[in-house]
Order: structure tokens, then sequence, then C-alpha cells
């Protein structure tokens, strides 16, 4: 396990430390050693810096110089679901078949990416964790240095844990001694060490008010709480040892609700632009900037957009895109929904305008009729692989939506509809994208009406359609993959749309093309999973063989 012997070294801790803000722009000082760099205030910020400066980190050469594939949140949240196809043309990447088919191996290094991500950002946080309680500086910003280096190794580990289930567990920096001796937590282990983390950043971060303009994107109260609602969701869902409560979920959501800290933006179709970066909707987005270099650790800008532009007019690599069913999910010949031009562009939608041009595309290079308009950008970054526009990771209709199933598991029917409604009312009441109207490039496009009332369900069919707003609202946001195991849905929702419907030739009233089918994918899944409570599969993907053998790892089912 040569990686994670690096991983914990004090060189990787103090290397790359570079960032977007004033708050990630601090000029070195002197000469440190493990021995003396916390003493300085300065150095303990530098340390966090370091921590956030890995959530940056999506492709390149990481800390010890070693190359890390790719490894966004998409390709599992999104592609491995039923919003989703692989993308690009079909030989491009062809590992993400086997992803998606369950069919990949131990061998194969895709496996590895997300694995040696996930330790290196825990490998930095328990460096920060390790020194900060000790420091003589200003108490009041060691506690939030804490709180910050706690949310950052649960953010981590979750990261880890959701992939490849219980993973071996570090509260410290890992010594010599310890290589090769530790053994794989259970995955309710791994979730009390999650929630602890994100308890104690809760009681130590500043809520988002109170972060100065200049220091904009470190985590808040608020980040923290919704992060660990949305894990005690996954968890109840998944963790056959769980204790967690619906009750639970609703506290934290409720908090943030009251906190009076966030509020909807007025238009969905804002959210999706570099102008609108750390509104009010936002709770926590990783933050990016121009620089003078696309290859990492220097980088300071994102390959995500690169991914999953149109390769027809050299706008990036054409992979995750829409799939006919979630399209087909927004009904817009009844509906009229102006959220799906926020999720979808193409030839066969809206005649190919993207921000007011007609484009040209190339079916060939497509997995489907569409391309992500949530990752598209009005034009091509001077550094394509270093785009400088934020990725969210939670915003507050997330919370809205997460605190309506809450309250329907605690029979709070009218609050749960309630919070829906809020997400219904500003649908109604957004624009098409930017850029819509051919020679347009502003808002100016919306909807003659909208079909969306206000829901009015009551039992089984009002969870139903919370789960379905979350599809709609959370469209392509890396979520619905998670949504799908953690519901026990997973299983028949996608052999559902990757082979019955296709095999069938369903075209969804789309005039789509024939889609390729994966007519194992069910039993696949099936070979690939651990055991969930109520019945549910977890699918998880192979523990890479090098950590298996060197550290004595047991490997996940079919693997």
């Amino acid at each position: 396990m040569k990686k994670i012997k690096y991983i914990f070294s004090l060189a990787v801790m103090i290397l790359g430390l570079s960032g977007c803000t004033d708050f990630l722009d601090l000029e070195p000082q002197g000469s440190e050693n493990s021995a003396n760099y916390f003493d300085t205030e300065e150095n303990g910020v530098r340390a966090i810096v370091g921590i956030y400066d890995m959530l940056q980190l999506d492709e390149g050469s990481g800390p010890d110089g070693q190359w890390m594939n790719h490894h966004n949140d998409f390709i599992i949240g999104d592609i491995r679901s039923d919003d989703a196809e692989k993308g690009s043309n079909d030989g491009d990447f062809i590992t993400m078949w086997d992803m998606m088919n369950f069919t990949l191996t131990a061998q194969i290094p895709f496996a590895t990416d997300f694995w040696i991500h996930g330790f290196w950002g825990v490998s930095r946080a328990n460096y920060a964790l390790d020194n900060l309680p000790s420091v003589t500086w200003t108490p009041a910003v060691r506690d939030r240095l804490i709180g910050e280096a706690s949310f950052m190794r649960a953010y981590f580990y979750w990261y880890l844990v959701r992939i490849y289930g219980g993973v071996p567990l570090f509260t410290s920096s890992v010594n010599p001694s310890d290589f090769g001796s530790a053994k794989r937590a259970s995955l309710n282990e791994c979730y009390k060490l999650i929630e602890s983390d994100l308890l104690k950043a809760i009681d130590n971060l500043p809520e988002k008010s109170s972060i100065p303009a200049a220091e904009t994107g470190r985590v808040s109260k608020g980040a923290a709480r919704a992060l660990l609602a949305r894990i005690y969701m996954y968890q109840i869902g998944t963790d056959i040892q769980n204790t967690t409560t619906w009750q639970q979920v609703y506290n934290q959501t409720n908090a943030i609700i009251n906190s009076g800290e966030y509020t909807l933006m007025a238009n969905y179709a804002k959210l999706w632009e570099t102008e609108e970066e750390n509104n009010s909707e936002s709770i926590f987005e990783v933050q990016f900037g121009q620089g003078s270099s696309d290859l990492a650790p220097a980088s300071i800008g994102t390959n995500f957009f690169n991914f999953q532009g149109n390769r027809k007019d050299d706008s990036g690599w054409g992979f995750n895109n829409p799939t006919p069913d979630l399209v087909a999910a927004y009904n817009v010949s009844v509906t009229n929904d102006p959220r799906l031009s926020c999720v979808v562009y193409g030839e066969s939608f809206n005649n190919g305008i993207l921000y007011g041009v007609k484009k040209k595309y190339d079916r060939e290079q497509q997995g489907s009729d569409w391309l992500n308009r949530k990752a598209a950008l009005p034009e091509k970054p001077t550094l394509p692989k270093a785009g400088d526009r934020n990725i969210k990771i939670i915003r507050y209709a997330d919370v809205l939506l997460m605190h309506a199933e809450a309250c329907w598991y605690l029979n709070k029917f009218d609050e749960a509809k309630e919070k829906l409604n809020l997400i219904r009312n500003r649908a109604r009441n957004s624009t098409y994208c930017k850029g819509y109207a051919e020679g347009k490039t502003d808002y100016s496009a919306a909807p003659a009406s909208v079909n969306l009332p206000n829901i009015t369900s009551t039992g089984n069919q009002l969870l139903q359609d919370i789960w379905k707003e979350r599809r709609l609202e959370l469209a392509m946001e890396q979520l619905r993959f998670y949504d799908l195991v953690r519901t026990g849905r997973y299983l028949d929702v996608m052999d559902n749309e990757k082979n019955v419907l296709r095999a069938s030739g369903q075209s969804y009233g789309l005039g789509v093309r024939d889609y390729k089918q994966f007519p194992n994918i069910k039993a696949n899944t099936i070979a690939k999973s651990i055991d969930g409570p109520n019945g549910h599969k977890v699918p998880l993907m192979p523990i890479p063989i090098t950590e298996v053998q060197a550290w004595n790892l047991e490997q996940n089912p079919g693997y």
C-alpha cells in the first residue's frame, strides 16, 4: 500500500496550498518543519487551505507526484443512474461501460482514482486535527479551523464510504508502524465517525452570514448540517446496523431553515451561471478560479465542464449526457417546465441554441440526443481543462426536499407539502435558461404558461411526488444514483431504463435513436452489492487490488 504511505506523509500535507479567494492567497513565511509548523496562526490557516485544495484536484498529478485520473462525482452520481448516458463516442473511456454495467474488476486503475483522492483528503484533515488542539494562538480561530478540518474529514470519508462501503478509519496521521496493519471498519463504524466529525463541525463553524466576503467558499455551520442530513438519509437506507432516525434528518434541515441564512433564488435559471456563484441558495460549493496552469497541483480550475462539453464545437469531450428517460420525466408537452432548459441542450432541443447561438452537434460523439446544460459554459476557457466556474455540492432547494421527505416519514404531511411547493412555485415563476432565444444572451425568454400546480397528494403518492421532485429539481447534480440506492429503487429502475424500455424500442415520444442495452445489469449489480436495510442492495466499487493485497483488506462482493 505504497500509495497510502505517501498519502499520510508530512510532505503531502503541506504541498499544493493554492486557492481562489483572498483566504486562499497567503504568502509563505520562513522555514517550517513538523515541529514548528503550527506555531503561527497563518500556518494553521495554510493547513486548512491545503484541505480545500484537495476539493479542487479533479485530475492530475497529486501531492506525491503520482498521476490521478478522473474521479468527478458525476461519473457515479449521474452516469451510473437512469439520468445519464456515458456519453462521448462508444470507444472513449470504455472502462465507464464496465462501471455502468457493474463488470469492473479490482485491477482496473479507474477503481483506484477515487480511493487515492479520498484518502489524500482524509490525510490532510488528520494532519490539521493532530496539531490544532495544542496551538497557543487565538482560540476562536483555532476552534473554527478545527471545525473546518472536521467537516473535511467527514466529507472525504463520506466520499469513500458511498463508493466502497466500510473503509479503514484513520483518525490521526499514520505512523510507519501502522502500515499494513489497518483493517476495514464496518459501514456503521464509518458513519459514526462521520457523524461525530460533523457534529463537532456544527459546534465550531460560523453561520454563512458571519463569513467575510474575502473568505467566501469556506464551510459554514449550515454546510455541516446539510451534509449531515444528507448522510443520515443515505445511512438510513444503506446501513443494515443503522439506528439513525428521520427525526435526526428533520432536526438538521429544520435548523437550517430556521436559521434564515438561505433563500431560494427567485429564478432557477440563474443558478447555473458563473456570475451567480455563492448566491443566497448556495450552502456548499467548490471554488475555482482562473490560473496559469491546467495541471494539478498548480491548477486552480476544473476539468468538470470540459469533460461534459460538446465535442463538435470543441468545447469538451461529450460525456455525461441526459437520457430520454430523464427528459421524458419533465413531460414538457404538458407541464412546460422551464427547468428542463437548464438541464439539456442539443440538436433536438430548442433548435440546438446555447447561449443565444445555434450550435452544431455530432450525435456520434454523444451518448444521447442531449448534452448537460448545467455543465455548459458560454465560451471555452483559455485553459479548457481549468474552467473557473464553481461546482455546487449542496444548495438550499435540496435541504427543503430533504426536509419534506423527513416530514413524510414523521407524518408531518402538511409541512412536507409546504416545503415541496416552495420548490414548485419557484419553478413556475422561472425563465428558460440564459440565452434560450437565438441572438439573446439574457433571461428574457420564458414560458407563456407553466402547468406545475401545487402538490396536494397524500399517503404513498406524496412520497412518490417528493422523490420525483428531487429528480426534476436536482437533475444532473450527481445525486440520482445515491437517491435510488438509499430508497431501494436502484435495481428495478436501472433494469427498466437500461434494459426493458430499450429492448422494447420505447421512444418516449421523443423520436430518439436506439440506445445501448444492458440486459444483465440487475444481476451484475446484485453480485457487486452488500445487504442494506429492508432488503435494499447497496452496490459498491471494488477496492483497488493493490490496497487489498498490501493491507490484507476484505474485498467487496463480486470482485
